[in-house]
């Protein structure tokens, strides 16, 4: 095999109180990637035209390229890799589009070299790559986008992640088109926490956990509360409480940030109220002339997949 097409989906990270360990991946968006051998030892990456294709080309800069490069050198290959990545996935968005680059490479270069990497290396290579933008390691988003479905991290290194069931969810999302990188909306959260809000943190994520598990929509919905990062990093969000309010009023089952943000999801019961939510959570944005994306999107059950 010379030459591979995939699509690598955004995913949805934290899940209102599981900060870096809960992520989860999603059909609607997703980026376009070709990977195929070249004759140079070298990595080539082009960004193709699309409405989020401001990307970094040079591969030390890329989340792609930086895994390209080091399977290059750790593996002693005699060749190299042209990428091409139509990027679907709204950057600086809270949607994992630095994942879903970092992880569609890794994953598609592995299958190029006939599966020499194993599924933690992988992921590894991945975690290089997202690294650049975050310079905290954190395997939310580059989990689920390679594992598809609900995922926990339960910890990075070494690399174990846990593939929960999870039922016929729907989000609805809305992605204003305000910028927050990665790197600042974590520099802003608190070094530490009290003890008294910490042990609720934990409770809701116990509870979430099981609620998941079991289908249990109204558990998901009591446990769906923030207590530590939504606090903050709504105040960068302009419009963001009524946002919520509106979406928990028109029967969304939570409402909360979308990993770093400036997305903001609802998790809906099916496709017909996601629909009426998402119309809903717009009202905001245009009253406050925000211009902003907004998606519909089932769960992605097999996260990273191959189109040719």
């Amino acid at each position: 095999m010379d030459r591979i097409l995939l699509k690598s989906p955004a995913t949805i990270a934290n899940l209102s109180c599981g900060y870096d360990i809960f992520g989860i991946c999603l059909e609607q968006p997703y980026d376009v990637i070709e990977i195929q051998k070249i004759s140079s030892k070298e990595v080539v990456i082009n960004s193709l035209d699309s409405p989020f294709s401001n990307i970094p080309t040079k591969p030390k800069e890329n989340t792609g390229g930086v895994p390209a490069e080091l399977i290059i050198s750790d593996y002693s290959l005699d060749f190299g890799f042209e990428i091409n990545i139509k990027k679907g996935i709204p950057l600086y968005g809270g949607l994992g589009s630095s994942s879903a680059t970092a992880a569609g490479v890794a994953f598609g270069i592995n299958k190029l070299i006939g599966k020499k990497i194993s599924q933690a290396d992988t992921l590894k290579y991945a975690l290089e790559g997202e690294n650049i933008t975050s310079q905290t390691p954190h395997g939310d988003n580059i989990g689920a986008c390679m594992l598809g479905g609900l995922v926990l991290v339960k910890n990075i290194d070494p690399i174990d992640f846990i593939k929960l069931p999870i039922g016929d969810l729907y989000f609805a999302i809305i992605h204003p088109d305000v910028k927050m990188d990665t790197q600042t909306s974590r520099k802003i959260l608190p070094k530490t926490v009290e003890l008294s809000l910490a042990v609720k943190q934990w409770a809701n994520v116990a509870s979430l956990t099981f609620g998941f598990v079991s289908n249990d929509i109204e558990l998901i919905k009591k446990s769906m509360v923030d207590h530590i990062v939504e606090p903050i990093r709504s105040k960068l969000i302009p419009g963001y409480y009524d946002i919520k309010r509106i979406a928990l009023k028109n029967g969304a089952i939570g409402c909360n940030i979308s990993g770093s943000g400036p997305s903001i999801y609802a998790l809906c019961e099916n496709k017909k109220k996601a629909n009426n939510i998402v119309k809903a959570m717009e009202a905001p944005l245009n009253a406050l002339s925000i211009n902003f994306h907004s998606y519909i999107s089932s769960i992605n059950h097999q996260g990273i997949k191959v189109i040719q």
